[in-house]
């Protein structure tokens, strides 16, 4: 099986960030705040790092044509979009003191389409690599 180190990156992130975004969202309480602010730029920084890197795939899968058609995909792509939406609205509403309260209601939902978006990309990988090989 062979896959771009990209895609190794995003399968290795897609399994080990839910389960910490849940441990750094809930790390809000008094005096875990800079814990809980540090974890989640850091998972920003990985989920970035891992949507720009696909921009240098040279080489797509032959599947993927076959990958874009399924409704999953479609799924997956809605979640990301969200996701990333989400993200950009958490920074703004954590860096505005008028949007401080709307931070703490929101964060969930946030990291909840968050993980979504990370386990679907999971089936990506699947489709493109594991089940495509002979």
């Amino acid at each position: 099986m062979s896959a771009p180190w990209q895609a190794y990156v995003a399968l290795g992130w897609a399994i080990v960030g839910p389960p910490l975004l849940v441990y750094a969202a809930t790390r809000v309480r008094r005096g875990n705040v800079p814990l809980h602010a540090g974890l989640m730029v850091a998972a920003v920084a990985v989920t970035l790092g891992v949507v720009v890197s696909f921009g240098f795939v040279s080489h797509p899968s032959a599947r993927r044509p076959a990958l874009m058609t399924l409704p999953l995909f479609k799924i997956h792509l809605a979640f990301a979009f969200t996701a990333l939406a989400g993200i950009a609205w958490q920074l703004t509403s954590r860096a505005m003191p008028r949007l401080r309260a709307l931070h703490r209601h929101t964060g969930p939902y946030v990291v909840l389409v968050w993980c979504l978006a990370l386990v679907t990309g999971i089936y990506n990988f699947v489709f493109l690599y594991v089940m495509g090989t002979p």
